[in-house]
């Protein structure tokens, strides 16, 4: 069954993997609120698209060849979703190339993501979302 939020994620991870930070942030809210994996080991979270922009140059393009976001499906919890997939990525220096789990519990308002953040143990994002 469609479903207008899971369409913008879609769509936001799709413009991620390609590399166009321009088509992510159409699909952000003006007060998004994202907490990344790496952010997330260090009880960091970037507040509004200007720090989503620099987290996007300073984590992803100077530290990773390529990092493609691979998205297998979503669950509805309420009004949240919970998103899984799996990131394929490869370090710019160490060419350590990665294939791991990942899952999202995502919020949309408006159309647009108000809030992400992001997990490498799907239990765990089940949990917090309230399913387990």
């Amino acid at each position: 069954m469609p479903d207008d939020d899971f369409e913008v994620v879609l769509r936001a991870w799709a413009a991620f993997s390609r590399v166009d930070l321009d088509a992510m942030v159409k699909e952000l809210h003006p007060r998004v609120v994202a907490v990344p994996f790496g952010a997330t080991l260090e009880g960091r979270e970037y507040r509004g698209i200007e720090q989503v922009k620099r987290w996007w140059a300073d984590e992803i393009l100077a530290t990773w060849d390529f990092f493609r976001v691979l998205v297998d499906g979503f669950q509805r919890v309420g009004s949240r979703l919970l998103v899984t997939g799996r990131w394929y990525a490869r370090g710019a220096e160490s060419g350590i190339e990665l294939d791991t789990p990942a899952s999202w519990i995502i919020d949309v308002i408006d159309g647009k993501i108000a809030y992400w953040r992001t997990y490498t143990e799907q239990d765990q994002a089940r949990r917090e979302i309230g399913l387990d």
